[in-house]
């Protein structure tokens, strides 16, 4: 499957390309209602998949309850999160993954190497201006 660039502006005035899909989460069980589509940055530089903390609560989880995770991003600032297993309904079906949940996210969410990357082969092209996905099914 293959997928555009999408560019962002940055905050000095210019744009960045990024592979962006579409993408719901649920809470992890039979019959969970999902969230709305939403686009989320396909990112190698980042450890795990983490969205939102609105997008976590509008599927009925109590965020702040979730195991607490502190990270240190490009930044070098911390960040709090909490950590809560969903369903993510990515492109080839569901996949049941530990994300993380966050207020200090500049987008609504980010697909990482833990819960993405480990079920995608994921090929950044750069020159076409797209990303292809190939769905790993593990054994």
């Amino acid at each position: 499957m293959k997928f555009p660039y999408k560019k962002y502006p940055t905050d000095k005035g210019g744009f960045d390309s990024f592979g962006v899909i579409e993408v719901n989460i649920s809470l992890p069980h039979k019959n969970a209602p999902r969230s709305k589509r939403f686009e989320a940055i396909i990112d190698s530089g980042a450890c795990r998949c983490t969205f939102l903390c609105a997008i976590g609560k509008a599927v009925g989880l109590d965020v702040e309850k979730g195991e607490v995770e502190q990270s240190f991003g490009i930044s070098g600032e911390p960040t709090v999160s909490y950590l809560h297993d969903v369903n993510l309904y990515a492109p080839g079906g569901i996949i049941l993954i530990r994300a993380a949940f966050t207020e200090n996210l500049p987008v609504v969410g980010i697909l990482g190497m833990h819960g993405f990357f480990d079920h995608f082969k994921v090929t950044f092209d750069p020159t076409a201006q797209r990303c292809e996905l190939e769905r790993i099914y593990q054994a």
